[in-house]
């Protein structure tokens, strides 16, 4: 009997573009997450950013350690880990949970009530916890190389306790295109038309007589996504992966189900499980929202109904009439037309009542004894009670919502003014870097991010008027 599931999730395709947002998550808990303050302080470092954000933290480490990589947009510059299991692996643990008041909206467990951590001391968190996640972390520094590693931590705050990292897929050998040169050693090119149908010159690749690439291999530090999983055993690599830590867990007295060896099994993000919640959530919404509308349609109705009887002959009698005065007469009118109203109203409170009844009725097929149908009644008696009071309550949200909706509209007017300005501050800047440098205009904003750095971290070549250094080194990146 196990005492829970194996859970390591990797994700190998994290670029520059992702990096801010990676960095933020882990160091402010802004995020997919539903993040509890109050837990967050118990949450442990293992490995933290030195660096402003964690662009710069890759960049610099990068340099530090004279790491070669394909500085390009679309390069896999980090991987990111996750250890964990499910809830009543750390109960098992010596671990408390509570009831969140939420409950799962999809997957095995929907319906479910989500439990999270009860944690208001460090006592509260049991050392076998501890020494789990210990024993994780030790598997990856001997897996990616400690030196590799650039995040990790322990997150008590969320749902389910678990070590997120971040990780350098870097590898001591690259294998390189190799270049046709003539007799001086220098690499002949070619001309060959790009997508746009303008004449290029590029290096001209060396092939072998069945016509395929011929690739060396070279020694050194590189930043290699590709080849880094293909150390690990290529397209086996995860299942590898996941084999060598249950092995490694195991033997440190965790009792973890490994699952189907050899199953394919993509396990979703925190924001791509956190999309399939909000769907779910959106269509009870969109349910609700049709009962709603439904109740809106019934009151519209009976406030039409109740205008018209107001100039009903019946309610409109002569005010001289004999034995009554002008006065009495007048008040016996508007008496009646009171009543028609309210008559008018109820029965429109009870066209509301009775689609609760007809949606509760439909289940009444599943109750197998008396007992269950009573129960029922009694719910439809108290829905019968609460309507009016709900079709209030929906009424004021509506308001709220109508408020929160222009203000967002004005939040986002003024946001795409202060865009504007930076936009054109930034074409600007850019202008005049040009002129400064006595440079063409370039065309992609890497160009002017790459001067940037360069001049920031001191290795621009003011009397050249170039980057020292540049990497030109072309081997294969990515998945």
């Amino acid at each position: 009997m196990y005492d829970g599931k194996q859970v390591v999730r990797v994700e190998t395709k994290f670029k520059q573009k992702d990096l801010y947002n990676i960095g933020i998550e882990m160091k402010d808990r802004k995020g997919t997450g539903n993040y509890d303050i109050e837990r967050r302080e118990f949450n442990v470092e293992y490995i933290s950013m030195s660096e402003r954000n964690l662009y710069q933290e890759v960049k610099q480490t990068l340099k530090k350690r004279n790491i070669e990589y394909l500085n390009k947009a679309s390069t896999n510059l980090l991987n990111g880990i996750t250890f964990t299991s499910g809830t009543e692996f750390f109960e098992a643990l010596g671990m408390k949970f509570i009831d969140s008041g939420r409950t799962y909206k999809t997957g095995n467990k929907k319906g479910q009530s989500v439990k999270v951590p009860y944690i208001k001391s460090k006592e509260d968190i049991p050392q076998t916890v501890s020494y789990f996640f210990d024993s994780c972390m030790e598997f990856l520094k001997d897996y990616v190389g400690e030196e590799n590693i650039i995040l990790a931590q322990i997150h008590y705050d969320e749902d389910t306790p678990h070590l997120q990292a971040y990780f350098l897929p870097i590898v001591n050998e690259v294998k390189r295109k190799c270049y046709v040169k003539d007799k001086n050693g220098n690499v002949i090119k070619e001309e060959v038309k790009n997508k746009n149908g303008n004449t290029t010159l590029v290096p001209k690749i060396l092939r072998d007589e069945k016509g395929k690439i011929v690739y060396e291999k070279v020694k050194g530090n590189f930043l290699n996504n590709d080849q880094f999983w293909k150390q690990r055993g290529a397209q086996n690599s995860y299942a590898k992966l996941q084999n060598s830590f249950h092995k490694f867990i195991t033997e440190r007295g965790f009792n973890l189900d490994r699952g189907n060896i050899g199953a394919n099994v993509e396990h979703k993000t925190k924001l791509e499980f956190q999309i399939e919640e909000n769907k779910a959530e959106l269509e009870l919404l969109n349910q609700e929202k049709e009962n709603t509308l439904k109740v809106i349609e019934n009151s519209k109705n009976a406030l039409i109904e109740s205008n018209k009887a107001i100039n009903k002959d019946i309610l409109n009698p002569k005010k001289t009439i004999v034995g009554y005065n002008s006065n009495d007469v007048q008040k016996i009118v508007e008496y009646s037309k009171g009543l028609e109203q309210v008559n008018i109203f109820q029965q429109s409170e009870i066209k509301n009542k009775d689609l609760t009844i007809m949606k509760l009725s439909k289940e009444n097929t599943s109750f197998k004894n008396n007992e269950e149908i009573i129960k029922r009644d009694k719910i439809i008696t108290e829905q019968k009670a609460t309507i009016k009071e709900q079709s209030k309550e929906i009424n004021k949200l509506k308001g709220i919502v109508n408020i929160l909706n222009n203000s967002i509209d004005n939040l986002k007017e003024k946001l795409e003014v202060e865009v504007n300005k930076w936009k054109k501050l930034f074409k600007k800047m850019c202008k005049a870097i040009d002129k400064l440098l006595d440079r063409e205009p370039k065309d992609y904003v890497e160009d002017y991010e790459n001067l940037a750095d360069a001049i920031n971290y001191d290795y621009y070549d003011y009397d050249n008027r170039k980057e020292k250094d540049k990497d030109k080194d072309d081997y294969e990146i990515g998945l």
